[in-house]
């Protein structure tokens, strides 16, 4: 299994920071940790505590950088993370099913999820919260629960663990329902009130932290209509219900069937055909029976997925993408296989069949893996388009040839900053070009880039630019496409 996941994932290997700006926002917070300058925002001249993303993943990459502060470096220890959780997910899957060979083949088709195996490669948490919320199930199924100890190691691992999960998605609350939903059935309520406890506590920092910064910007966010629209206000009652149905209604259809089989991409911004909701309920109703049939740990597993999904069915439908669900992809396809691997056992059993079927058949699906691994290794040889490739090449210019430490306001600030190391800002998106000259005035701005890789440098940046060119001096020009670096005069 480990050679099949080498092979994997060099084959998809993808060497380029990717286009998203969270990773970017994950190395520059890790950077600031690993400095000693704290949880801040370094690549902003006011070095503001960063209330955004969770800690936990900053802290990781801070860790790593006492080695080594290269990026591929860092990719590479998230591909050690995403096959050290593979390899808890069949030691959890086999203490559940008692079955090696299920295990076995669960495991062989999430080494070959070509969702994993793109996340692996890149500097964003999904792959660091999946191995912490396998290490804290893996501890989780040690525990002896028939006996009640405060003493025992497993149990302060998964409690431990289950923290730091939260620490780096915030999704990872969704462990600790799941625990509470197995201890509710088993009417443990010591241990329950244990778990409860124990998250609290170690939730509290972080909480506390957010409230004298006025608060968490996830929460913010989640109460609002719309996050990329503030001026929309905030959502009611009627809103959430729509959200729950919107976001519902994409998941079935289209993100849960993609993070199992990644066959096709989600055809967002169409509605779903008849055949997709057809066949996400199949994919549901299968799941279900197969949580049902677990032989163990049926409400660990069932809590856990439901807690994930309670929170994203009011998650604001803007925010859209198999991302959200990749942690959960092994797990979703476990309970699936399970569900099919019972009914067949059933089937095979009512023909008169009294010798047990081997899961391994399941392998077959192996087959639809390999058309999407295919497309992850194509996307990782490509180039930079020619707007990225001079958008980067022009923050290596500068950071080569101007020495003092300046302000750059530019469309994508965190993403320039890792070329540039820089302090780097975006521009005010204001109408009035005015307006965005005086923005730029007050936070003290030397420098501002016309890039070809944002339509609201063209909205915005630009025509202040056309309006007051005598505020600004080429200093840098790059062709195929025009990319400037204009120097402006405060």
């Amino acid at each position: 299994m480990a050679v099949i996941f080498v092979v994997a994932y060099a084959y998809t290997f993808d060497s380029k920071v990717a286009m998203l700006g969270d990773n970017a926002s994950y190395y520059m917070l890790g950077k600031a940790l690993s400095q000693g300058e704290g949880y801040v925002s370094i690549s902003s001249s006011s070095h503001n505590p960063n209330n955004h993303f969770p800690p936990g993943y900053p802290a990781i990459i801070s860790v790593i950088m006492l080695i080594s502060k290269d990026i591929t470096f860092i990719k590479v220890f998230n591909g050690l993370l995403l096959m050290a959780g593979l390899w808890l997910l069949f030691e959890v899957l086999l203490k559940i099913t008692e079955n090696k060979a299920f295990s076995f083949t669960v495991t062989l088709l999430s080494v070959l999820n070509a969702h994993l195996l793109f996340y692996g490669s890149i500097m964003m948490s999904e792959v660091p919260f999946f191995f912490m919320s396998m290490l804290s199930l893996f501890f989780f199924i040690k525990v002896d629960f028939d006996k009640w100890t405060l003493k025992s190691p497993a149990l302060i691992g998964s409690i431990l663990t289950m923290i730091f999960a939260y620490y780096i998605r915030s999704l990872g609350v969704a462990i600790l329902g799941g625990y509470v939903l197995f201890f509710l059935f088993k009417k443990n309520w010591k241990y329950a009130a244990t778990y409860f406890i124990g998250f609290v506590i170690g939730f509290l920092p972080w909480f506390l932290r957010g409230q004298k910064l006025g608060g968490s910007s996830y929460m913010k966010q989640l109460t609002m209509i719309n996050p990329y629209q503030p001026a929309l206000g905030q959502a009611d009652f009627g809103d959430f219900v729509d959200r729950f149905f919107n976001n519902f209604s994409r998941y079935i259809t289209w993100e849960i069937p993609s993070a199992i089989f990644p066959i096709k991409e989600p055809a967002y911004g169409g509605s779903a055909t008849g055949g997709e909701w057809f066949l996400g309920f199949v994919l549901l109703g299968l799941m279900i029976y197969g949580i049902w049939s677990l032989p163990k740990f049926r409400w660990l597993i069932a809590g856990y997925l439901l807690g994930n999904f309670a929170i994203l069915m009011i998650w604001p439908d803007v925010w859209i993408g198999v991302r959200f669900i990749v942690p959960l992809a092994p797990l979703l396809l476990f309970v699936l296989l399970n569900g099919i691997y019972e009914l067949v056992k059933k089937l095979y059993g009512s023909l008169g069949k009294k010798a047990v079927l081997s899961p391994l058949y399941l392998c077959i699906l192996v087959l639809f893996a390999f058309s999407p691994v295919n497309k992850i290794h194509d996307q990782a040889k490509k180039e930079y388009s020619p707007a990225w490739k001079n958008y980067f090449a022009m923050g290596t210019w500068l950071k080569r040839n101007v020495k003092e430490k300046v302000t750059v306001s530019c469309g994508k600030p965190v993403l320039f900053y890792l070329y540039s190391d820089t302090y780097t800002s975006r521009y005010k998106f204001a109408q009035d070009p005015e307006e965005l000259i005086k923005d730029l005035e007050e936070r003290e701005v030397d420098y501002v880039v016309i890039d070809q890789v944002y339509g609201n440098t063209f909205r915005y940046l630009l025509p202040a630019v056309r309006k007051h060119p005598e505020r600004f001096e080429q200093v840098h020009h790059l062709q195929y496409p025009d990319t400037y670096l204009l120097k402006f005069k405060r």
